[in-house]
């Protein structure tokens, strides 16, 4: 019953040894006396076991080494029994082994039952680990037992994870109080819980939905031990799931808003299926209508029930999907129109039915329908509209030209109206509109075509048989008098202007659209004089916009390809004489017409937006060329850069500036920003006071340039951190004649010294303009009379040429003479 046999040896060097009849039977061996041969034995012996039950049993002889051997011994029919051999040796009274005795255990059953458990707890760690769920305990006071394994996953799942915290103690949803607390209950009174959902929240804010479920644990003597359960991390489901019902509930909610119903239709039963939302755009009950062909015709309008089949035949024929407008009968009996989407519904490749939608789009197809009977007429003043003024200019060159006669395009703008609109509000700006318009139709002949085409645009086309300008002009003229008087309105008076642009057709254009351009430059011109006039198209102006637009390809063109060179002109210290520093002036040389003033590129790349570029371009060339002098040895001296306005508006100027200083390795002190007084219009000082202040705080100089020629104020010069004056050379000129201006220069240093400024003098073109600024305590000056702005080669030399031969010590100061002396043939030779 123990499976146990016997078995012994009396000697190492015998070939037999014995076993007992159980030992026997393990073996089928036939065994009358009990003797049985070894080598006959380990025959049967699996190959595995031979070996290692060989090296014990001789040990034990050898050593008196008791053994015990977990192996396999093979039976009869070749299957393998699990085996524990023991072996035992016994000695004489010299203590040398004289037998080795011992049993065979068969614990093949034992090893079975373990082999199957260690596979099933194998299964289950498998399950485990791969399952998205994770085991968890409490204990008896609720508290959560640390996850013994690694779990992947945000704070709030670790938070969860790490233990030693009821679950209500957690950071939850507040949501989800009155849940929790439920589930509080229901573990405190020991009951078992399934899909427990509720949303941990970690330290750092991040969630984690999870769905437990738990069990609670007792001993044998029924004492709450605590819970074991199982949680899954949900949050994606639950994502999915709020989504879900979001979109069904839009699309719901859009059905209802858009007035859509579905319907459906299949081939096998030959029955179709309305929504409810179908049935209620109808006004026809679910349960007392049931909609068939026969039921439906009589609902359908002209012949659209027919044209609905033959879309349906088709789509069941190419499944492609298809769309179409109908109109039935509400069943109040008032018309409505749908808007049918119809595709087929396609399994396994084959087409079962047709699906598709209804929406009532009544409103639009009436709103459609006005717009169609409005949509060459402007609703405001009953003229015709932009749309229909382009159709009959369009018409007009189809025409022949009406013979002894010629027709003339007028685009008219009204001057002030925004001011009409902004102060009286926009009705009086309608009904501002409105006398436009009945003014317009009394003075002109019937026949004239007039159109308001666009806010406070209005265009007039006629035909007059003269063929003299003076007409049309007059005719302008005498709109804009009449346009021009107070008109008195509900809401008070209003007094506008008009400024009118003239094209003779065909003369000032052959197609609709270059003599709508040439209208509109000549609009354009009338502004640019200084409106309420009128202004006759001539050739030369498409000429001088052609010409600007090509100067704006090709600046820009050469900012990209590198066609701009930086000039510099010198700046001289009117008490040593010495050159200290360069203003920085961009020059650029046209492809086709050669070099080009900076009066003419200037404003067109302020209009087009690239005088930002032009401006990053001179700071950063300018402090490259100053840093190549410093390592050439040449003296430090600073260099001047104009900034534009649109430079500081249009971003963060002072990060600019500093990676320029950065790239170049210019020490900022020998950088100066000039800026006109032109940056404060328009715009907030507090814009203008970050950025300086923060350029200030660079060690960079900062210079009012211009002083005097535009917004003046003595504010800017006591709050803002200007360190540096540069009077206008308007200032300048005719010093040498003018009292007055030297009393009102002199006065304009006195000042900028007394607010610690220094203070440059532009423009100087006379030594005794140079004289007068120096008895009046200038500090520097720049002009013709020493130097044109040159090219960096050429800058160094006339530097040089201004400084040398003086003899003066640095800081010693100069007649002004010498500084005459110095400058002038210098000057002369450029």
């Amino acid at each position: 019953m123990a499976r146990v046999a016997y078995w012994e040896s009396h000697s190492a060097a015998e070939t037999d040894f014995w076993m007992s009849p159980e030992f026997a039977s393990l073996y089928d061996f036939q065994t009358p006396d009990g003797s049985v041969p070894i080598a006959a034995m380990r025959e049967r012996d699996l190959t595995e076991s031979r070996d290692v039950l060989q090296a014990h049993y001789a040990a034990c002889w050898a050593e008196g080494r008791p053994f015990a051997v977990e192996t396999k011994l093979p039976k009869p029919d070749g299957s393998p029994l699990d085996c524990v051999v023991h072996g035992e040796p016994e000695f004489d009274s010299n203590g040398q082994v004289q037998r080795v005795f011992g049993v065979v255990r068969d614990v093949t059953p034992e090893t079975s039952a373990l082999r199957q458990l260690a596979e099933s707890e194998q299964r289950l760690a498998d399950f485990v680990s791969t399952a998205s769920d994770w085991c968890w305990e409490s204990g008896p006071d609720h508290r959560l037992l640390p996850y013994p394994k690694s779990l992947d996953g945000n704070a709030a799942l670790q938070t969860v994870a790490s233990g030693r915290r009821a679950r209500w103690e957690l950071s939850y949803a507040p949501e989800e109080e009155a849940a929790m607390a439920l589930h509080r209950a229901d573990m405190e009174a020991h009951r078992p819980f399934r899909d427990f959902v509720y949303t941990s929240i970690g330290d750092d804010g991040s969630r984690i939905s999870i769905s437990t479920s738990g069990k609670p644990i007792f001993a044998d003597d029924g004492t709450f031990l605590g819970y074991r359960g199982t949680a899954s991390d949900i949050t994606q489901l639950e994502v999915a799931r709020s989504l879900l019902d979001q979109r069904t509930r839009a699309l719901e909610q859009a059905h209802r808003l858009g007035r859509i119903g579905t319907w459906h239709y299949r081939l096998d039963t030959g029955r179709t299926v309305w929504s409810p939302e179908l049935y209620q755009l109808l006004g026809l009950e679910p349960g007392a209508f049931e909609p068939t062909y026969e039921s439906t015709t009589a609902y359908f309008l002209d012949d659209d029930a027919a044209r609905l089949l033959k879309l349906q035949a088709r789509v069941l024929r190419t499944s492609e999907t298809e769309a179409t407008d109908i109109r039935i009968r509400h069943r109040d009996g008032a018309p409505r129109d749908l808007a049918i989407i119809c595709k087929a519904e396609i399994a396994n490749g084959k087409i079962i039915g047709l699906i598709g939608t209804a929406q009532d789009v009544t409103d639009r197809k009436e709103a459609e329908r006005r717009l169609e009977q409005l949509a060459y007429t402007d609703p405001l003043t009953g003229l015709a509209n932009r749309a229909l003024f382009k159709r009959r200019l369009a018409d007009l060159f189809d025409e022949a030209a009406s013979e002894g006669g010629f027709n003339t395009l007028y685009l008219i703008d009204l001057d002030r109206f925004k001011e009409v609109n902004d102060s009286l509000g926009h009705s009086t700006g309608d009904a501002l509109l409105i006398h436009v318009a009945g003014v317009l139709r009394r003075e002109l002949d019937p026949r004239a075509f007039i159109a308001r085409i666009g806010g406070d645009e209005f265009a007039v086309l006629t035909n007059t048989p003269s063929h003299s300008a003076e007409a049309p002009t007059a005719l302008a003229d005498r709109l804009i008098a009449k346009l021009s008087v107070p008109v008195e309105l509900a809401e008070g008076e209003a007094c506008i202007g008009a400024t009118i642009g003239i094209a003779l057709l065909p003369e000032h254009g052959a197609t609709a659209e270059k003599a709508s351009r040439n209208a509109d430059l000549a609009l354009y011109m009338a502004k640019e004089a200084g409106r309420g006039r009128a202004q006759l198209f001539e050739p030369i102006y498409a000429e001088a916009v052609d010409q600007r637009l090509d100067l704006g390809r090709r600046l820009r063109h050469a900012v990209e390809s590198g066609g701009l060179e930086t000039h510099y002109q010198p700046q001289i210290d009117l008490k040593t004489g010495r050159v200290i520093g360069f203003e920085a002036l961009l020059r650029w040389s046209h492809p086709e017409r050669g070099p080009i003033s900076p009066a003419e590129f200037i404003p067109i790349a302020e209009t087009t937006g690239l005088i930002v570029e032009l401006g990053h371009w001179v700071l950063r060339d300018a402090c490259k060329q100053m840093r190549s002098w410093l390592d050439a040895g040449l003296p430090a001296r600073t260099i001047s850069v104009n900034v534009s306005p649109a430079q500081i508006w249009n971003g963060d100027f002072e990060s600019v500036v500093a990676a320029v200083l950065a790239e170049t390795g210019l020490p900022p002190e020998l950088l100066c920003l000039e800026l006109t007084e032109n940056l404060f219009v328009d715009h907030t000082k507090q814009k203008v006071s970050t950025t300086l202040t923060a350029l200030s705080r660079l060690s960079i100089g900062l210079a009012l340039d211009d002083f005097g020629s535009g917004y003046s104020s003595l504010g800017y010069l006591t709050r803002l951190p200007f360190n540096c004056l540069k009077i206008d050379r308007s200032f300048v000129d005719g010093i040498a004649t003018v009292p007055e201006k030297r009393k009102l220069l002199g006065g304009i240093i006195a000042l900028s010294h007394g607010l610690g400024m220094s203070v440059v003098a532009e423009g100087a073109e006379l030594a005794a303009e140079v004289d007068l600024l120096t008895a009046f305590d200038c500090d520097f000056v720049q002009g013709y009379v020493f130097s044109r702005p040159v090219a960096a080669d050429q800058a160094v030399v006339v530097a040089a040429g201004i400084e040398g031969g003086s003899g003066a010590r640095e800081g010693e100061k100069l007649s002004t003479s010498t500084v005459r002396g110095r400058a002038f043939p210098i000057g002369l030779g450029l």
